[in-house]
């Protein structure tokens, strides 16, 4: 059941014609959407609610895990995800204990990213405030970490909490998506260096989909080259 809610929502969520990239542009990247806004857009959350509908094997085995209150290897993402096709509040309330729990000396910042954001509804204003906090501390740990996962657990934490703190989210979402894709990245895949590894590949495409559904930048158009190629060496 490992990644099996990422899975699904990856298959219902992905879609491939770029908007618009970084070349040309001089302005800095801001997030213009409400909650939810990342991944579960009003089109990919109908395809979500229309799997669960039509009984699909992928959401059964999601639902049966989630609901059996078993340990899963990602509870938040599973749990909030269950919350917001199926409107399960005892699944999205397990998902916010989750993202506040004191025992979690070290937070998943992803999941505690995407339960803020898929589990609005939910949040009182305490719990609000405290996981915004917890979020934005995530993003000062990880800020001198590189990494593909790191710098998309960035991107979503900032995207997640762009509107409770002003400036902190939308300086790091620029650093990401300018210093980190634009001014390292790019030039490097541009120059035929695969700088990604295969287990990189998710937390890629999850940053160019939640950049590109929150801002409206499409960071492939950077280096069309290297997506162009993609499916065939990969």
């Amino acid at each position: 059941m490992k990644r099996a809610a990422a899975a699904l929502l990856a298959v219902c969520c992905w879609t491939g014609t770029p908007d618009h990239g970084l070349r040309g542009q001089s302005a800095a990247v801001a997030v213009e959407t409400e909650h939810p806004r990342l991944f579960l857009t009003p089109a990919h959350l109908r395809l979500l609610k229309r799997e669960r509908e039509r009984g699909s094997d992928r959401w059964h085995a999601l639902e049966a895990v989630a609901g059996a209150g078993v340990t899963l290897p990602e509870p938040g993402f599973a749990l909030a995800l269950v919350y917001q096709v199926s409107g399960d509040e005892a699944a999205g309330r397990r998902a916010v204990s989750f993202a506040l729990d004191p025992a979690n000396s070290a937070p998943d910042l992803r999941q505690m990213a995407l339960v803020f954001d898929w589990c609005q509804d939910l949040l009182t204003d305490s719990q609000r405030a405290a996981l915004a906090q917890r979020i934005a501390k995530g993003l000062f740990a990880l800020a001198g970490d590189q990494s593909a996962p790191a710098a998309s657990a960035r991107a979503l934490a900032s995207i997640a909490i762009y509107d409770d703190y002003p400036d902190a989210p939308a300086a790091e979402l620029n650093r990401v998506v300018r210093d980190w894709w634009g001014g390292r990245i790019a030039p490097e895949l541009n120059a035929g260096h695969d700088v990604f590894s295969r287990d990189d590949a998710l937390p890629l495409f999850e940053l160019l989909q939640a950049v590109r559904d929150a801002t409206g930048v499409d960071l492939r158009e950077a280096c069309p080259g290297y997506f162009v190629n993609l499916p065939i060496e990969r």
